[in-house]
């Protein structure tokens, strides 16, 4: 993805595996909202600058969401073998640190990220640190471990964040990807879900996932009901408006995670928004990857499916197609399938 909203198909070379490598054959990948942010939609004269604090690199194959088999293991790989169903935890530490060693390899001050600094995973195979791998049960698709290991993983650590009574109310503000996957997560942990979304599909779409009742958030007159009413709030618009909505709708002491990333600085009444309210305000940036593996666990034993959120599947021949669609904002997930 050179910019300018631009999409290549392109033959590489097939990489080799060090003893401590895999080569995945990948099976699922999935678009995400930064694949817009930071990838497609910059214009070709920034696309090798600085973005979010990170160094973008236009050679580099994007794609961060990624699932498949075990194609070629390294020498020293004795978890894994040629066939194991995997899915790749995307931000890859030095292992030796005391945020790797905690499983945290996103705070490493070291870490690769596969798509960003490493080929990711919209191509046919990747090379991958066999570490960074989690093995998916029978049950579990290769489209979500895929999701799993991004977006839906994120819902689910951000839910878990909150520690809300089963029967507490949730409002999930922003409702694409990783919104919609917090409805369908919080419904099954017995939350109540209320979403908001300025898109009338993606309301649709919530609704059929879980979601009791939506609102548009540009019609405030239409929120007096829910304003300073809800228990939570899970904040994936990426917006200065949505955070602040997420604030507002709390009641006192709620609890709020914040996991969209926004182009703009967002400005609060910390006095009256976070202090006299007691708000428990949280940050979350991805999870660690024993988590990831326990989120799939848990949702192969509790038969939780996230197939409802697949609504666009193409394949990578179809890339430019994909993209195209992608950044038009429709409802529900978009996969690159093999």
């Amino acid at each position: 993805m050179p910019g300018d909203r631009v999409t290549e198909i392109v033959e590489k070379a097939m990489p080799e595996p060090n003893p401590d490598q895999i080569i995945l054959k990948n099976r699922a990948a999935g678009l995400c909202g930064s694949d817009l942010h930071l990838f497609y939609r910059p214009p070709a004269s920034e696309r090798n600058g600085i973005m979010f604090g990170l160094q973008l690199n236009s050679k580099i194959i994007p794609g961060h969401e990624g699932a498949g088999e075990v194609s070629k293991v390294g020498s020293n790989v004795k978890h894994l073998k040629v066939g194991d169903r995997v899915a790749v935890a995307h931000i890859s530490g030095c292992g030796n640190c005391i945020s790797c060693r905690r499983g945290w390899d996103v705070h490493c001050k070291n870490k690769t990220t596969y798509a960003l600094d490493r080929d990711g995973f919209l191509a046919d195979y990747t090379l991958v640190d066999a570490r960074d791998c989690v093995t998916l049960p029978p049950n579990i698709s290769f489209e979500e471990g895929a999701f799993w290991a991004c977006g839906a993983g994120t819902a689910w650590s951000a839910i878990n964040r909150l520690n809300l009574p089963v029967g507490s109310i949730l409002g999930v503000v922003g409702l694409g990807p990783v919104g919609a996957a917090a409805v369908l997560i919080a419904s099954s942990l017995g939350l109540r879900v209320i979403g908001f979304d300025p898109v009338a599909e993606r309301r649709k779409f919530a609704m059929s996932l879980g979601a009791e009742k939506c609102y548009d958030p540009t019609k405030r007159e239409e929120l007096s009901e829910v304003i300073d009413e809800l228990d939570g709030t899970f904040e994936a618009s990426g917006s200065s408006a949505g955070r602040n909505l997420c604030l507002d709708l709390l009641k006192v002491w709620g609890r709020s995670s914040f996991v969209g990333f926004a182009d703009d600085e967002t400005t609060f009444d910390i006095h009256m928004q976070i202090i006299e309210k007691q708000i428990q305000l949280n940050g979350v940036w991805l999870f660690s990857t024993p988590d990831l593996q326990e989120f799939i666990n848990r949702a192969s034993e509790s038969g939780l499916s996230l197939e409802p959120l697949f609504t666009h599947r193409y394949s990578i021949s179809q890339g430019i197609e994909a993209l195209i669609e992608f950044d038009k904002g429709s409802a529900g997930k978009t996969m690159i399938c093999w």
